[in-house]
């Protein structure tokens, strides 16, 4: 059987991009898609991202560093004294506003690394490392010991998202590394490279042997997605519109998301919402401790 698999990576929310993205895998005669992690914030994409996910064969998924942010906050491990942070939970508050809890399960249940193998071609697939999906090991300049971490001797092309650069290279034993780009976060380095397009890969394996590498880059309506987020009431929608617009995303400009947090009240926002969902939380273990039935808390908050 021959296979065309459609690597999908760094969505980071963008439903309108990865619309565009799976529009074309399917018109290029994508059979399956491997998908490498990072899937929601900053946009705006919740249970509609999921839908069009949902309508796909994924056969192979990881789990990357936004996703980890996602859970994280749902666990309690952020504060509200660093601006950073509070960005995640309010994000964090507006996902979940809108999105099936079972999808936060799913997202637990994401390895941070899977091997495929396709017609006898091993494949490993990470969102970053094997054990570490966030950090700057594997950015395109560096040195191939960094890249050789991907490798073994069980590995015939290593496969990685975190960097949203499209990258072809080669580990010092001659492996393959393949990036596939970003659907939703591009930025360039050169700016005679820039542009908007919505970026993914697309191998081919035929019999035995893996004849074909495309590296995709997909135009969609990003103004369209820029006023889907304003309709949704997406927190953080100047930060937002600065990516969509300029390819650029100042999640860690600390000053500008504590100017941001003051001016939308957002502190207030995430006390409210996570105190609720605390409360929740202990009644739900108050009424497992007394073996009530489920009648008794709503299991759609059972994260």
């Amino acid at each position: 059987m021959n296979h065309r698999i459609a690597i999908l990576s760094d969505i980071h929310g963008d439903t309108t991009a990865l619309e565009a993205v799976i529009a074309d895998a399917r018109a290029q005669g994508a059979t399956e898609y491997w998908l490498l992690g990072d899937i929601l914030l900053p946009g705006p994409g919740r249970e509609d991202l999921f839908d069009l996910l949902d309508a796909i064969p994924i056969t192979a998924a990881v789990r990357g560093n936004w996703d980890d942010c996602v859970l994280e906050a749902l666990d309690s491990e952020y504060g509200l004294e660093d601006p950073q942070e509070i960005q995640l939970l309010r994000l964090t508050q507006y996902v979940m506003e809108g999105l099936d809890p079972k999808r936060i399960d799913w997202l637990r249940s994401l390895p941070l690394m899977e091997k495929k193998e396709v017609n006898g071609i091993r494949f490993s697939l990470t969102h970053n490392l094997p054990e570490k999906n966030y950090g700057g090991d594997l950015r395109p300049a560096n040195a191939t010991e960094n890249f050789d971490q991907l490798l073994d001797d069980q590995t015939d092309m290593a496969i990685y998202g975190h960097v949203h650069k499209q990258l072809l290279r080669y580990g010092s034993q001659g492996q393959q590394i393949l990036n596939p780009g970003t659907i939703g976060m591009p930025y360039f380095d050169w700016e005679g490279l820039k542009n908007h397009r919505a970026q993914y890969a697309l191998l081919e394996v035929e019999n035995s042997e893996l004849v074909n590498i495309q590296f995709r880059k997909v135009a969609y309506d990003y103004e369209a997605e820029l006023e889907s987020a304003k309709t949704k009431g997406l927190p953080f929608i100047e930060m937002y519109e600065e990516l969509r617009r300029e390819d650029n995303y100042q999640g860690h400009n600390r000053d500008l998301l504590a100017i941001l947090i003051e001016k939308h009240g957002y502190v207030e926002d995430v006390k409210n919402y996570f105190d609720f969902l605390k409360e929740l939380s202990e009644n739900k273990t108050s009424c497992n401790n007394a073996n009530l039935s489920g009648d008794k808390y709503d299991k759609s908050w059972n994260y």
